[in-house]
């Protein structure tokens, strides 16, 4: 925690004015963990920030940003021509507004950033430190932590956008002060000149990590799952509402006696004698259903089986049926 931090300036007013965490939540309606967050440096939301600054008898501008922030404020605000009270109204919204916008982009975690193709040099909102994990001031301080891997795709990325004018999405990988890995989305969109020329580029970034560590969560189970459903000695099939089989084993396909492609589609559920009516009676009456059949073979031989059978249903609400079958 920085001496030029809202964490900071809050935890000195805090012991300034003798006042507990628990005075300042109850003053606020909120409860005192949230308030030991913000003197972590923790994020506030703007209308919370202007009553804790009320609350303390000080400027918001400054127990947010520091006295330079008020200092432009107030400079911002010294015109040449009257200052009305509408125009001073207007201000203040316009103050305000900015205020909440970049608040939202703190609390957000997104970066905004322009890199200047004439000059080659970059800039990012304050908060590129608090996302990226470093203090950007360059194209090379950035390089030098991003993934060698990614390199040459985002080198395509920016090269097509400027080939095409279109913007472009893309993902990359940031080397953390600690070795670890930080997932980053960005959004670039190239930038012309009157005569036509693109004289920078401009984008948006933000922390994804969350979201691609989830999705090779989710990659591994799926291939955890998918090596037990090959690896077991019972037959197992995936079957949709309809009783469209999906997926099957090769354990199933070799107790049928067929290739895959005659048991996918509609082929399957014709393997029992009943057409699945039964599938469905007991799948209905208790989630997990275990009852005997007679399979048909490919040979048109029937093979007495032991079925288990589960009704789940996605995440999009579409009801499915896990089958495991052995033969008695």
């Amino acid at each position: 925690m920085t001496e030029n931090s809202f964490a900071f300036r809050l935890k000195e007013l805090l012991e300034h004015k003798k006042l507990t965490l628990q005075a300042v939540a109850n003053a606020l309606d909120v409860s005192r963990p949230a308030v030991h967050k913000w003197t972590k440096g923790g994020e506030i939301d703007y209308e919370k920030l202007r009553k804790l600054a009320a609350f303390l008898g000080v400027n918001w501008i400054w127990l947010r940003y520091g006295e330079q922030a008020r200092q432009e404020a107030e400079t911002s605000n010294a015109v040449a021509i009257p200052m009305t009270d509408m125009r001073r109204r207007y201000t203040a919204e316009i103050m305000e507004s900015e205020a909440r916008m970049k608040l939202a982009q703190e609390g957000a975690r997104i970066v905004t950033w322009e890199w200047n193709l004439i000059t080659d040099g970059v800039t990012y909102s304050s908060n590129v430190e608090a996302v990226y994990g470093w203090r950007i001031v360059s194209n090379e301080s950035f390089w030098k932590h991003v993934h060698a891997d990614d390199v040459p795709m985002m080198n395509a990325a920016y090269e097509e956008s400027l080939r095409t004018g279109k913007a472009h999405e893309f993902d990359f990988r940031l080397y953390q002060p600690d070795g670890s890995i930080r997932w980053i989305s960005s959004r670039a969109t190239p930038v012309r000149e009157l005569d036509g020329r693109f004289v920078k580029i401009v984008g948006i970034s933000m922390d994804n990590t969350a979201r691609k560590l989830a999705e090779q969560s989710l990659r591994d189970q799926q291939a955890r799952f998918r090596a037990v459903f090959e690896l077991t000695s019972e037959g197992m099939a995936l079957l949709d509402g309809d009783l469209r089989c999906e997926s099957v084993n090769a354990a199933l396909v070799e107790m049928v006696g067929c290739d895959v492609g005659a048991l996918l589609g509609g082929g399957f559920a014709g393997r029992f004698a009943d057409a699945g009516a039964r599938l469905r009676r007991m799948t209905r009456a208790r989630p997990l259903a275990e009852f005997g059949a007679e399979l048909r073979r490919e040979d048109g031989s029937g093979l007495a089986v032991t079925v288990r059978a589960m009704l789940e249903r996605s995440e999009d609400g579409a009801s499915y049926y896990a089958l495991a079958m052995r033969a008695v």
